[in-house]
């Protein structure tokens, strides 16, 4: 199966897929937080898109819930019933959130998806309270597959990728945070970096579906690595996002990632072929206490005479395609796999 058909239908394909999950999954989440009424628990459903700052409901569907998507269809894909792997995928979405909510203290990023951040509105101190709970949550939900049918091994063992998966993520986040006081960062570097802070999580979303779904060690296995490329494409992308990306579709300014000094693919691609009066220019315009507009407007001026973003729309496109390779050769379910190859196309050319 290829990622390399025409782009034209895939989001809305992806649009119908998440959306068919999509109660299932909320419905579990939203009963892990129902009876829950400390302002912790507030700020919690705040962030996931349910609730404005006030505590009324919000509009809005809440997350993109790709992790869950993946997690469902892996599941499915092996042979397994998609509805008793949901306390998993709720659990991988607990996680998700709980990174982001730390990551944006991280970042003193004042704003997620036009709406103020969580430290912004509860300060710093009561943000890293509401991740950690969102993290505790994400294992409780891990927990609930024994009430879905779960054998006690199969929970053992989403609890185990789970754990490793935030672990991975944590020494992601850290090479992200240190990588920002360094001059360059090598390729192998900057993927070491990523296949933990993005690609660890898409990896246990895809192994975890498969386990509980009754994928074999092979089944998981591939699943694992097919969920470890699809989380390096989307990375790759979100990099061309926050450089070139439309704020009205991502949701955040333009130019932040380079405001921050952060070694993405485009930064990481020109730093190794760009001419070296270019590279030295980039380095010295990186180096700087603060970028003025006529600054970051010459850093992408550089960077696409390096054709970074081409190249890291391709790079994109390549780990997706392995992706789908990786899961080559199993014994799938046609619908699910078909899903999965458009899942695929999209994390390589997604708008937002």
């Amino acid at each position: 199966m290829s990622a390399s058909f025409a782009a034209s239908g895939i989001g809305e394909r992806v649009d119908a897929i998440v959306e068919r999950y999509r109660p299932a999954v909320r419905e579990a989440m939203q009963a892990a937080l129902r009876d829950r009424r400390l302002p912790l628990y507030a700020a919690m459903r705040y962030h996931l898109g349910w609730e404005d700052a006030s505590g009324n409901p919000a509009v809005g569907r809440g997350g993109k819930l790709l992790r869950p998507a993946l997690c469902l269809l892996s599941c499915e894909a092996v042979g397994g019933d998609w509805k008793r792997a949901v306390p998993a995928a709720a659990g991988v979405e607990f996680l998700h959130n709980f990174t982001l909510v730390h990551d944006d203290i991280q970042d003193a990023s004042p704003k997620r998806h036009g709406r103020d951040t969580v430290w912004n509105l509860w300060g710093q101190a009561q943000a890293i309270n509401v991740g950690d709970g969102l993290y505790a949550l994400a294992h409780q939900e891990m927990l609930r597959l024994a009430g879905a049918g779960a054998p006690p091994e199969v929970v053992v063992g989403a609890i185990g990728l789970l754990d490793e998966a935030t672990l991975r993520l944590c020494e992601g986040q850290f090479l992200d945070i240190s990588y920002e006081d360094e001059p360059s960062v090598p390729r192998e570097a900057y993927l070491a970096m990523i296949g933990g802070k993005t690609a660890a999580l898409m990896a246990a979303s895809a192994a975890i579906g498969a386990l509980v779904g009754g994928g074999g060690e092979r089944a998981i296995a591939a699943f694992r690595e097919a969920g470890r490329l699809l989380g390096l494409a989307f990375q790759v992308r979100d990099d061309v996002l926050g450089i070139w990306g439309d704020p009205k579709d991502t949701g955040k300014a333009t130019g932040e990632d380079i405001r921050a000094r952060k070694k993405t693919y485009p930064i990481v691609h020109t730093m190794e072929s760009a001419s070296p009066a270019e590279r030295a220019r980039l380095r010295e315009l990186y180096a700087a206490p603060r970028l003025k507009r006529e600054a970051f407007d010459e850093i992408v001026a550089i960077l696409e005479r390096a054709r970074a973003r081409e190249e890291a729309e391709a790079a994109a496109a390549g780990y997706a395609e392995e992706a789908l390779a990786a899961i080559e050769g199993l014994d799938l379910r046609d619908g699910p796999l078909g899903d999965l190859g458009a899942l695929a196309a999209h994390f390589a050319r997604r708008p937002r």
